[in-house]
């Protein structure tokens, strides 16, 4: 699985590492996971920045689309996105423009300023933890 991810119930926070190559289906993958486990609405940060190369144009749009719809009309947490090179934010910006629904999406290059406006924008105060084992 070129995603993995760590989720934190307490800080409402879903951490993910895209490395090498990241598909469509990857994300769409670790979407559908985080709907049918309830963690829609935690925040997510996704660090690419160990990624090696980028989807196409037309995936990052299905993919920015496909969670745009899915946040239509239900909580869904903002997503903060950590990339490393000038062609990595070019992709984000596409996804980000496709998926910006009632929640934001952001493009960083560094991980703590991403965590920093994460924090800002939905401190997990105001974010409902959801029930895990």
């Amino acid at each position: 699985m070129a995603i993995v991810w760590k989720v934190s119930h307490p800080e409402r926070l879903i951490i993910a590492y895209g490395k090498e190559a990241v598909t469509a289906t990857d994300i769409l993958y670790s979407a559908d996971t985080f709907a049918r486990t309830g963690i829609n609405t935690y925040r997510k940060l996704f660090d690419l920045t160990r990624l090696t190369g980028t989807m196409s144009q037309a995936d990052l749009r299905l993919v920015g689309e496909r969670m745009k719809v899915r946040a239509t009309g239900q909580p869904f947490g903002p997503i903060a996105v950590v990339v490393s090179t000038d062609g990595l934010a070019g992709s984000a910006r596409i996804f980000q423009a496709a998926a910006e629904a009632e929640r934001p999406v952001r493009i960083f290059r560094d991980f703590a300023s991403a965590r920093i406006w994460l924090d800002e924008t939905a401190p997990p105060d105001q974010i409902p933890e959801v029930p895990h084992d």
